[in-house]
Parts: C-alpha cells; sequence; structure tokens
C-alpha cells in the first residue's frame, strides 16, 4: 500500500516537461516519477493516431510488396525463374514477419 508522500521542488517547465513525458509513455506522473526513482524501466512512447494510421499504411504496402513476391516465388518453383527460388522464399518469410511484428504493434 502507498501511504507516504515525497515532496519535491521543481520549476514551472521541469514539471510541464514530466507531465508531457509522463503522457507519452501512457503512465501518471507519480508512476513515471517512482520508475524513474527506482531504475524500473518505463514503457516506450506511446503511438498517436497519426503513428498508428501511418504504419497501418506500411502494412499495407507490406501485403502487396509480399504478394507481388509470393507470385515470383511461385515462377521459381515452377522453373521459369531457376536459382531464385530459396532467395524469395527468404525474403517472403522475413515480409511476414515483419507484417505480424507491426500488427503487434498496432493492436
Amino acid at each position: 500500500m502507498r501511504n507516504q508522500i515525497i515532496r519535491c521542488r521543481v520549476s514551472s517547465g521541469e514539471i510541464a516537461a514530466m507531465k508531457d513525458l509522463a503522457r507519452a509513455r501512457g503512465l501518471s506522473l507519480s508512476e513515471m516519477i517512482r520508475r524513474a526513482a527506482l531504475g524500473i524501466r518505463m514503457p516506450s512512447r506511446t503511438m498517436d493516431r497519426t503513428d498508428v494510421l501511418y504504419l497501418a499504411q506500411v502494412l499495407g504496402h507490406l501485403g502487396h510488396i509480399g504478394g507481388n513476391l509470393n507470385q515470383l516465388a511461385r515462377r521459381a518453383n515452377a522453373g521459369k525463374l531457376p536459382g531464385h527460388d530459396a532467395e524469395l522464399a527468404q525474403t517472403l518469410v522475413g515480409i511476414d514477419t515483419l507484417r505480424n511484428r507491426l500488427r503487434e504493434i498496432i493492436a
């Protein structure tokens, strides 16, 4: 149970900066100060709506790129692009991994 209060003098500029930082990280000012003082890792900056929209657009573009690469991989597997099938398959795995990570971030 937290029942102790610590008082600390700060300037108006310092309190404004601390409040902005706490808000950006999705924490209360008290929680942010506690974590900083105790060396507890703070969450990374939270994303605003614009960030999420940009990431959603990137995710869509990656989907289109993945579709094009998938078509190339099919051609390679059919023997129409000899020597490139392993490289294309590895690239597709990388794109799928990136898309999954973006989905996690957006969710």
